[in-house]
């Protein structure tokens, strides 16, 4: 399910990597998290009746803009550095986007957890399929609410975005 999404955005990074160079950072990014944002509110509209095909469409929808805006900015980031500190500057990037996917990751999904727990501690049946399934629809749906959140303040971040030339060399 996840994978069209995955190669798509390895497919785009070039294209958007050209886009770049042709127009800069800001006309990628502005539009990718203001289309991040569309796509997270429909993901907090996701329910137990929602078809893999939607869900299928949103992730395509998300990765392409997830590729307008890491490209550019994490190369916009990179060109504030002297040529002579980029290793070190890919190193810190690199690390940092692991480190905090695995935040992110282990934060969303407490919530989404906690979200299910709640649903279920007030249901009158816990055990049943039906309330399951509508309990992870609910925690699923309270991560997503974060995640809007989350890309809103993105959005208004994107929106102080400058471009940067990197420093002379001396």
């Amino acid at each position: 399910l996840m994978l069209p999404g995955s190669l798509l955005n390895g497919l785009i990074s070039p294209i958007t990597g050209k886009l770049f160079d042709k127009f800069g950072p800001r006309a990628l990014i502005i539009p990718g998290t203001a289309a991040l944002v569309i796509i997270m509110w429909f993901f907090t509209q996701v329910s137990v009746e929602t078809s893999k095909v939607t869900l299928l469409i949103l992730h395509i929808c998300m990765m392409v803009s997830i590729s307008m805006i890491m490209m550019p900015a994490q190369t916009n980031g990179m060109n504030q550095l002297p040529a002579r500190y980029y290793p070190h500057g890919t190193a810190i990037l690199n690390t940092l986007q692991q480190v905090a996917g695995a935040i992110g990751v282990a934060f969303f999904i407490s919530v989404m957890s906690n979200g299910q727990a709640s649903f279920l501690k007030g249901s009158s049946d816990p055990t049943a399929p039906g309330q399951m399934a509508e309990a992870m629809v609910t925690g699923v749906h309270n991560a997503f609410v974060i995640g809007f959140g989350f890309s809103i303040v993105a959005l208004i971040l994107a929106l102080l975005f400058k471009r940067t030339k990197g420093p002379a060399e001396s």
